[in-house]
């Protein structure tokens, strides 16, 4: 387990799926609370996890784009979800919240395995 996972999601759900399904393949380490977010913290990680639930979020997520090299990002908000997507970010993987937990465990799953971090 030497691959290493940051999560940010301040709604704790997000966090808590990841957790309960990859805690035995990847090192995880998650950010629930936006007090807690800082720039500097994010080093070294393979991949990341992130939910946009407002503006801020949003502008977080531009902050540390470019420090990860393998980025989830999704949003229970659609015009926020658009925002991102009109970044036309190079390999950003948007997963959608409105499909099963099961047809995204296998999104996740695929692209893991497609970049060696599982």
């Amino acid at each position: 387990m030497n691959k290493k996972a940051y999560v940010y999601d301040t709604s704790k759900g997000f966090s808590a799926f990841i957790k309960y399904n990859y805690s035995s393949k990847l090192n995880i380490f998650s950010c629930t609370k936006k007090k807690n977010f800082s720039v500097e913290k994010i080093t070294d990680y393979n991949v990341c996890f992130f939910v946009v639930n407002d503006m801020e979020d949003f502008f977080n997520l531009k902050r540390i784009y470019f420090d990860i090299e393998f980025f989830f990002v999704g949003s229970p908000n659609k015009l926020i979800l658009k925002k991102i997507e009109d970044l036309k970010y190079d390999d950003l993987m948007i997963l959608d919240f409105y499909d099963s937990k099961y047809n995204i465990l296998q999104f996740i799953n695929i692209e893991l395995l497609s970049k060696s971090i599982l």
